[in-house]
């Protein structure tokens, strides 16, 4: 049965001035139609059922374009995750933050990398067993080399040969696109270098595109975002542009330029070494912070300054950036993380407006999905929110509580 609902303002994730007082037909194989205020002769009779909800906001389902559903966002590190949790521990995870996800309001998740696979067993669980969940497109293992950044997760190569091996056997094992780590990250033990040469991430580009998949780059040094910026990459996360010490930024217009040009989409986790910071900071306030842990506030407070900055940046020139989490990684977990992320990149230059097409319809096309959904319009997959509060004026504030919560034209029930 086709289901209809009256909004006080639809924002379909395409324009970015919303639709007011306007009826939105959906069933479970999609949205059918949309229907304006002055537009009369609604069809169906009592095969329609409208719902009247003029004083809520309707805007697509958000997409979150990085998380680790392998990862429980408290703090804990994937190398104690892989030590202490069996495969099936990690699996019951994952399942969790994606329904947890889910109940805050992302609808789609891109997993950027998790051992044993657990983001394709969650997908396949959700396929095979009816189960209403998130869509979720998943990496599989980051490429990285030997002993890189996540190198615990499985996806060690080294040399082209081992590269394009490695993409192939992942897209057999049911990835959907291609994850390097470009860069090192918060690994323990890796250095403060850059993980593949130039051949090698040629030949990922190559291979990835070959095989009809997108591919993305773990970036959080200038160094490699500016050599990105001259290949054929789809994306780029983090897109951090300070040095290896996380002493400067290098706002170098030319590389943006290259960027915004070439239509690389770019993903910033604003959000995700606030817990770090908000914890270490807690101990220096209440005197109970080592001289270890000092520095340790001093790097991360210093590094997310530079990120604020550097986002900043690239939001005043224009670059295509999405929506990403790292939910999962550090204390960026499941429920708060979107809010969270979309808050801080509110209060560093992002518009509320332009944010609502950076979390939706712009998502779905950074991971190849707006074909099916990311937007509210005739014939895309029925996954909205309803609001209390106008998410073009204060998008943080209208997601923190989602009124309601729909995926594939079924309400969410926690």
């Amino acid at each position: 049965m086709i289901r209809g609902i009256k909004v006080k303002k639809l924002y379909d994730g395409i324009h970015m001035e919303p639709l007011e007082d306007v009826t939105v037909l959906f069933d479970e194989t999609g949205f059918t139609d949309i229907i304006m205020s002055d537009k009369t002769g609604i069809t169906g009779g009592d095969q329609i059922n409208i719902e009247d909800k003029s004083d809520l906001y309707m805007m697509p389902g958000l997409v979150d374009c990085h998380v680790h559903l392998m990862l429980p966002g408290d703090g804990t590190k994937g190398e104690y995750i892989m030590r202490d949790w069996s495969q099936g521990e990690v699996a019951v995870m994952a399942y969790r933050n994606a329904m947890t996800a889910l109940a805050a309001g992302v609808t789609t998740l891109r997993d950027c990398g998790g051992a044993y696979n657990c983001a394709v067993t969650v997908k396949n669980t959700f396929e095979r067993q009816s189960v209403n969940g998130p869509d979720i497109l998943s990496s599989g293992a980051p490429l990285t080399c030997t002993g890189g950044h996540c190198w615990y997760m499985g996806g060690e190569a080294d040399g082209p040969e081992e590269i394009r091996k490695k993409i192939r056997s992942q897209q057999k094992a049911g990835a959907g696109f291609v994850k390097l780590m470009a860069a090192y990250g918060g690994t323990i033990g890796v250095t403060k270098t850059p993980t593949f040469s130039d051949e090698e991430l040629q030949a990922a580009i190559d291979e990835a595109h070959l095989r009809g998949m997108k591919i993305t780059m773990h970036s959080v040094i200038y160094e490699v975002t500016k050599k990105l910026a001259d290949l054929d990459v789809d994306m780029i996360e983090h897109t951090v542009m300070c040095d290896a010490h996380s002493t400067i930024n290098f706002l170098d217009e030319e590389v943006i330029e290259k960027i915004r040009e070439k239509g690389i989409f770019v993903d910033h986790t604003l959000n995700c070494v606030n817990g770090t910071v908000n914890m270490y900071e807690e101990k220096v306030k209440n005197g109970t912070a080592g001289s270890w842990e000092k520095e340790q506030y001093e790097i991360y407070k210093r590094y997310q300054d530079l990120t604020f900055e550097s986002f900043n940046f690239q939001v005043e020139r224009h670059v295509p950036y999405v929506v990403g989490t790292d939910a999962g990684w550090g204390f960026s977990n499941f429920k708060d993380g979107y809010y969270e992320n979309i808050y801080e990149m509110q209060r560093n230059g992002a518009s509320a407006k332009e944010l609502i097409i950076a979390s939706t319809n712009r998502a779905a096309k950074a991971i190849g999905l707006d074909n099916i959904l990311g937007s509210v319009e005739t014939g895309k997959q029925a996954d909205f929110l309803l609001l209390k509060d106008d998410p073009g004026v204060d998008m943080a504030k209208a997601i923190r509580k989602p009124y309601e919560i729909y995926k594939r034209g079924q309400i969410f029930r926690s």
